[in-house]
């Protein structure tokens, strides 16, 4: 009875709830005006800058929704095209992405300073008591940047940390084996190493060289000064306060009201609406050729997209069912003139990026497919890009990593001797354990392995080679685990083009013949479920989510065994 009580308490709430939030969106759309002759329109970076964000209304109201990418992108693009628009005020609290991202994110606050429109950003502080380069990287894409008094210019330079945990895994009684292919297939050396290899060491040198590189160079073009100042100034930060404006980085030094009144007192004749009010009271095309946006995200897994769970790999998952379901349902759509595959993700299971790379083939067979790397394509996020007609990535994009490797640990010592854990084994077949963590590999089963990954690794040379219209030791000489910044594999013939999702669009216009000046449709794919599934779902997502790391858990415990994320995938690499 009380279970039943509950039950029907927690229901009545929920549609209380749903309720609340559907007078909401009612209120919303009968109170919003059309938008006026001249306009201002506000943007605000805080936190979290994801690819897609479903339409949430409740999240709206809280201020909990993440930075959409694709929103952001649509605002500025209309704005850039609106006369009624005179300008964009910029907030940045914190930008948390990629460098591609940022990347991207300046090049559409220029697309609207270019269309005659100025644009001005406003920064509590880059950085408080910490590095503040990317925020100062979107800012200083605006005409003007000002600055709280109290706040500091942390343009300090970027630096990489990697960590190995070989010695934390030899405190634990774990011994390890990570076989690959190729020296610079450095993921697995976080388990075997307790610093870097010589290859390590020289592959992230180069990426952090081009990705330092492309930061002056961006900076140097919007603040009017030579690369050889711009690095003497990053050797020279931070600069406190108003010495941020004596070097030239920053314009003024006032708070956030002041700012917001300067430019209001500049537009008088103007109304301030924000980005997401900008797009609620415009409207998308509704006719003109479609393009799908298929967008895959997370390390790459079998099955569903969803989130795992897993205590050491867990996180955003690319579910192949639900990509290849993406490109079968793109397929379908009327009007259909081109797909853009718009990719982020350090890779994963061969058979996974396998599976979805067929069925973007076969797209591909319909209407031209054209691949859009957002900040990372790497491993199996390069193999699931094999036949796509252009490659467009970011100058900053962390792309390639044509290589593989597998795991395996023995934990048998770690349970008995520092959990008192002691597993009764019993085996039929020789190899019945080869996959298991509480044994150390017999040398007939490492010559398994080695076949096993000599096969994946000559398949990922061979859909490489065939793509790219290279031989196979072409590719093999840019694989063996490299990894490059989208410039790099421009140069390196893996990426076509350089730029952003526009840049993509374009590219795919082009193969499907729609002229340049064109409207066009873009279809989202995966369709994502409708805000009030997302609300029913959320009331359960604390609860769903411990669950599946106490699954994992119990998992790791009976069997001693902790799945790893694939053959071919990349750690994320951290540059700062």
């Amino acid at each position: 009875m009380a279970k039943a009580r509950t039950v029907f308490l927690g229901a009545g709430c929920l549609l209380l709830l749903v309720g609340a939030v559907i007078m909401v969106v009612l209120v919303r759309g009968l109170a919003a005006p059309s938008l006026p002759g001249e306009i201002v329109v506000s943007l605000r970076l805080a936190g979290p800058v994801v690819e897609v964000v479903p339409e949430d209304p409740l999240a709206e109201l809280t201020g909990d929704q993440p930075t959409s990418m694709r929103r952001v992108r649509e605002a500025l693009v209309r704005a850039a095209a609106d006369p009624r628009v005179r300008g964009l005020r910029l907030e940045i609290d914190s930008v948390d992405a990629g460098f591609a991202a940022a990347q991207e994110l300046r090049t559409l606050i220029a697309r609207v300073g270019a269309a005659g429109k100025w644009t001005a950003a406003y920064m509590d502080t880059a950085g408080e008591f910490a590095a503040g380069n990317l925020v100062y990287f979107v800012a200083s894409a605006c005409d003007e940047v000002s600055m709280h008094p109290q706040g500091d210019l942390n343009l300090v330079g970027l630096s990489s940390r990697t960590p190995f945990i070989r010695g934390t895994f030899d405190k634990l009684a774990i011994r390890t084996e990570f076989p690959g292919r190729g020296d610079y297939k450095t993921a697995r050396f976080m388990y075997t190493e307790k610093d870097f290899t010589d290859a390590h060491r020289e592959m992230t040198g180069w990426l952090l060289d081009s990705v330092m590189a492309q930061m002056v160079e961006g900076i140097a073009g919007s603040r009017e000064l030579s690369a050889d100042e711009v690095r003497s100034l990053i050797d020279r930060a931070p600069f406190l306060g108003a010495d941020a404006v004596t070097v030239g980085l920053v314009d003024r030094m006032e708070d956030r009201a002041s700012f917001e009144e300067r430019l209001e007192e500049r537009e008088p004749g103007a109304q301030t609406v924000s980005a997401r009010t900008y797009l609620r009271r415009g409207h998308a095309p509704s006719s003109g050729p479609t393009i799908a946006v298929v967008t895959a995200t997370g390390a790459i897994m079998r099955g569903e997209s969803g989130q795992s769970f897993n205590p050491l790999f867990g996180g955003e998952v690319m579910g192949s069912e639900t990509i290849a379901r993406a490109f079968q349902d793109a397929r379908e759509l009327k009007g259909l003139e081109a797909v853009v595959f718009r990719i982020d993700s350090p890779g994963g299971s061969a058979m996974a990026s396998e599976i979805i790379r067929e069925e973007m083939l076969r797209t591909a067979e319909k209407v031209p497919v054209v691949v859009s790397m957002a900040n990372v394509a790497a491993s199996g996020g390069y193999w699931i890009t094999c036949g796509a007609q252009k490659i467009v990535a970011e100058p900053g994009t962390i792309t390639s990593s044509i290589g593989v490797f597998a795991g395996h640990v023995n934990t048998s010592d770690f349970w008995s001797e520092k959990l008192g854990v002691t597993y009764g084994r019993l085996d039929r077949g020789a190899n019945a354990n080869i996959y298991g963590d509480l044994e150390d590999w017999t040398d007939a089963q490492r010559a398994v392995v080695d076949r096993v990954l000599d096969r994946i690794y000559d398949d990922f040379l061979a859909r490489v080679a065939e793509s790219r219209g290279m031989s196979r030791d072409e590719v093999d000489a840019i694989g063996r685990g490299r990894v490059f910044t989208g410039a790099q594999a421009v140069e390196k013939g893996l990426v076509d083009v350089l730029g952003g999702l526009d840049e993509a669009l374009a590219e795919a216009k082009k193969l499907a013949d729609v002229s340049p000046e064109t409207a066009v449709q873009l279809v989202e794919l995966p369709r994502m479920l409708p805000w009030w599934q997302q609300l029913a779902q959320r009331r359960n997502s604390d609860r769903v989510a411990l669950e599946g790391r106490l699954e994992e858990l119990e998992r790791w415990l009976a069997t001693g065994t902790i799945e790893t994320p694939g053959a071919v995938w990349m750690p994320p690499i951290t540059i700062q």
